[in-house]
């Protein structure tokens, strides 16, 4: 409270040493001024299904699986064989998201680098993720456009069982 009175003060004194020294009577003046804001709609992102690598064997050699942005996948290395093997079902599959344009603005969407996924004692990294936005409907500001991701898998030799999960943040920053 001393800062905002000792601050006040001076403001009042600065207001008195720049007005005018003597002031006609019946001198007026007035002038008028303007306040804006914008509110844009707001962004949506929601997320439609995650990154599926589905089920496989633990490999004896080092082995990965790439999940493709289309859809497709690829196998390299021991872990070739058992990705044929029943899937849950959920399958295979890359990441989406739904993104509902703000008002008509642009954006940038920020994905992941890498992501670690575990099972509680053991890990597993998905790496050379990529991302691809596809325009699934409205126009101008009601664009809505679908984020599909995909990554490669990176499995350890003799990687231990168990289900591995991890999450990511997918983020929209709008201009």
């Amino acid at each position: 409270m001393r800062q905002l009175t000792l601050f006040f003060g001076a403001a009042l004194a600065a207001a008195v040493l720049a007005a005018p020294a003597a002031a006609a009577p019946g001198d007026n003046a007035a002038s008028s001024g303007t306040a804006a804001a914008e509110v844009a709609d707001p962004a949506t992102i929601r997320r439609i299904s995650d990154l599926r690598f589905g089920r496989f064997a633990s490999p004896g050699n080092a082995s990965t699986i790439r999940i493709n942005v289309d859809g497709t996948f690829n196998a390299v290395g021991e872990v070739v064989s058992s990705t044929r093997m029943a899937q849950p079902a959920s399958g295979r599959g890359p990441a989406q998201f739904v993104v509902e344009q703000a008002g008509n603005r642009g954006g940038t969407v920020f994905i992941p680098a890498n992501i670690s996924i575990t099972n509680g004692s053991a890990t597993m990294t998905v790496n050379a993720i990529t991302g691809r936005l596809v325009v699934t409907g409205g126009v101008g500001r009601n664009r809505v456009y679908r984020l599909d991701l995909g990554g490669t898998l990176r499995i350890n030799a003799n990687q231990a069982p168990g289900s591995y999960r991890g999450e990511f943040a997918v983020t929209v920053i709008y201009d």
